[in-house]
């Protein structure tokens, strides 16, 4: 269907906010590598130069989609990630007899000198089979507890309590590639669960699922990484008039907002055509944070090139012939960027390179 837009039948009203984990996040020993092989980025270092730059206090995506969608938290306890993306994997709440859920997704230890460091589970390639397996295993061992690990994906695990563990725990991307001593859980039963992390991985070290991996060449998963726990909440309705996302948090949040959903096209022109209805619309493109943690710097720059073709550029274009009212990129390090028609237009700005924007966030 061929798209019209007109002064008449244009949605004047229609804002787009895009949320872009790993654009101004990455670690600081790393960026000078990514840099390199990214080269110059017209489009997104001029949204950047002339948009409103504000303060925004989420720096992950976790902080910053809870924040989009206005939930509050008890600082004093976890961000409850894994009630609400249990809702996204498996498509139904969490059973009744879950007074808590915590993820418990399958890592692997490296031991380096002194210390064991996280490899997240994208490096671990497992098959639904073989989560299943190791949940299995698990079961086996602690069900009598009234604990039930459920292996909703190959890579996003939950385990289901029947009461509050009393646990501070990290977030699995705070940790990954580090050490784990410095991030282990902590609270009133933190010792408890350092006990149950070593319980853990004596039992996947037995499991024939583990056996059969290193036998093909393939790495083990040495550990389950507790963390995001929480009991059901209730965020109530949104501000969103459509979610665009496959992220599973933005996806859980939704549902729980009776927020409507929507897979995220491959293009900005493909979104402005579907995209018809005014509103406040939230995409989230989490494409280059999963380059950055799978393939490392040189997947990074070539996903964050295709992002400036396929996503800021006919965005700004869209902002010009007032297809959008607004255009707003949330970065994910305590900052966001909202540029409007008027300040497109703000020529006298300098346009700098998106290694400034580093500079900024360290100082």
């Amino acid at each position: 269907m061929t798209r019209i837009l007109d002064k008449q039948t244009t949605p004047v009203s229609r804002t787009c906010t895009l949320v872009i984990p790993g654009l101004l996040d990455i670690p600081g020993e790393e960026q000078v590598s990514a840099f390199a092989q990214v080269g110059r980025l017209p489009a997104l270092e001029q949204l950047l130069s002339r948009a409103d730059r504000q303060t925004f206090s989420g720096v992950s995506l976790e902080s910053v989609i809870f924040d989009l969608f206005e939930v509050k938290r008890a600082p004093e306890l976890d961000t409850p990630i894994a009630p609400v993306t249990y809702i996204a994997d498996s498509g139904k709440p969490l059973p009744a007899s879950t007074a808590w859920c915590l993820r418990a997704d399958p890592v692997h230890l490296v031991p380096d000198r002194d210390h064991l460091v996280l490899m997240g589970p994208e490096a671990l390639s497992l098959t639904q089979p073989e989560a299943d397996r190791l949940a299995a295993d698990f079961n086996g061992l602690y069900s009598a507890d009234g604990w039930r690990l459920e292996a909703c994906t190959p890579s996003r695990w939950y385990l289901h309590l029947p009461e509050n563990p009393n646990l501070r725990t990290y977030d699995l991307a705070q940790v990954r590639g580090r050490a784990i001593s410095h991030f282990l859980p902590i609270g009133v039963n933190g010792k408890q669960w350092h006990g149950v992390m070593n319980e853990v991985q004596m039992l996947l070290h037995t499991s024939v699922v583990n056996t059969n991996r290193e036998m093909a060449g393939q790495l083990p998963v040495s550990s389950l990484w507790f963390w995001g726990g929480g009991k059901t909440l209730d965020p109530g309705h949104s501000r969103w008039s459509t979610l665009w996302s496959q992220e599973a948090l933005s996806i859980g949040l939704a549902a729980l907002s009776s927020t409507p959903r929507l897979d995220l096209p491959d293009t900005a022109d493909s979104w402005l055509q579907t995209s018809i209805s005014p509103g406040a619309h939230l995409l989230v493109l989490d494409g280059l944070q999963q380059a950055w943690q799978n393939q490392g710097t040189e997947a990074w720059a070539q996903t964050l090139q295709q992002i400036e073709v396929n996503w800021i550029t006919p965005l700004l274009t869209a902002l010009r012939k007032r297809e959008l009212e607004s255009l707003t990129l949330c970065t994910c390090q305590g900052q966001q960027f909202v540029l409007t028609r008027a300040g497109l237009r703000r020529w006298w700005r300098r346009t700098l390179k998106l290694t400034s924007y580093y500079s900024f966030a360290d100082k």
